[in-house]
């Protein structure tokens, strides 16, 4: 697998640590399945982080409680996930028709271990290798369906800006779409992210890229509307998935925590 692939390794492994834990707010329990002994190898560095991986629990929360919230309105609902990683959400949600996109290595990796003909829901899985080919021509097959949800999670941090406008570009071929997908501003990650979790990514050689002070800014230009909002880490506060104390949390750490969100925008 290629780098930035391997992190799909770290966000399965929180998943699968919150299954077993003994409230868990996600549940995955398709996600050890997914790990194997290398992805269980890679957790491992990732395991003691505590904060950074309650946030990532709380972002996958964020975004399964607003494809459910869609499902709910439109069950035939057609959800893309871009970079799907070890996502399990086909087989974890009721409803709505399921495209994975990724790397070759994830896609045939995952089809072994969790193949798509077990999806609870119709599944479609689809190799691209994101360096070299376009993926505006495996997009474009889709553009007729509606409604349609886009879901980018732990992605746009690893892309430059070029790449993330040219993914905008893309996706507005889709007269009408949503678009869920997590931001980090350069203010976060030099106040919060440069440390701890960040280090162990960057011996992956998974590198952040072209941190922006206001990444959401990219979406608003390219004519999207943004319908909300929710900070990772209070979220992970609210449900206690934070070492640091709640109260501190709310009296000082509000304002500074939004540099780390999960977006929902309209097209």
């Amino acid at each position: 697998m290629k780098p930035v692939s391997r992190t799909a390794y770290y966000c399965c492994g929180v998943r699968m640590t919150d299954a077993q834990s003994s409230k868990p707010l996600i549940n995955d329990t398709y996600a050890e399945r997914l790990m194997g002994d290398e992805g269980m190898q890679a957790w491992e560095p990732f395991r003691k982080h505590k904060n950074p991986n309650g946030s990532n629990i709380a972002r996958c929360f964020i975004i399964d409680t607003w494809i459910k919230e869609q499902i709910r309105l439109n069950p035939q609902t057609t959800i893309i996930l871009i970079g799907a990683g070890l996502d399990s959400r086909a087989y974890r949600i009721e409803g709505g028709n399921w495209i994975e996109l990724d790397e070759p290595g994830i896609i045939e990796y995952k089809e072994k271990l969790l193949p798509s003909s077990l999806s609870r829901n119709p599944l479609r899985r689809i190799s691209i290798d994101f360096e070299k080919e376009n993926i505006k021509e495996y997009l474009r097959p889709f553009t007729h369906l509606s409604p349609v949800l886009f879901v980018v999670e732990g992605v746009l941090m690893y892309l430059t800006h070029d790449q993330r406008k040219e993914l905008m570009d893309v996706l507005g071929l889709f007269n009408t779409h949503m678009l869920i997908c997590d931001l980090m501003s350069e203010d976060f990650f030099e106040r919060f992210g440069k440390q701890g979790i960040y280090v162990e990514l960057r011996k992956m050689n998974a590198l952040f890229k072209d941190m922006m002070k206001n990444p959401q800014q990219l979406m608003l230009d390219a004519g999207y509307t943004l319908e909300e909002v929710k900070s990772n880490l209070i979220i992970a506060s609210d449900h206690g998935l934070l070492t640091i104390p709640r109260f501190f949390v709310n009296l000082l750490l509000k304002k500074p925590f939004m540099g780390y969100s999960t977006y929902r925008f309209r097209f």
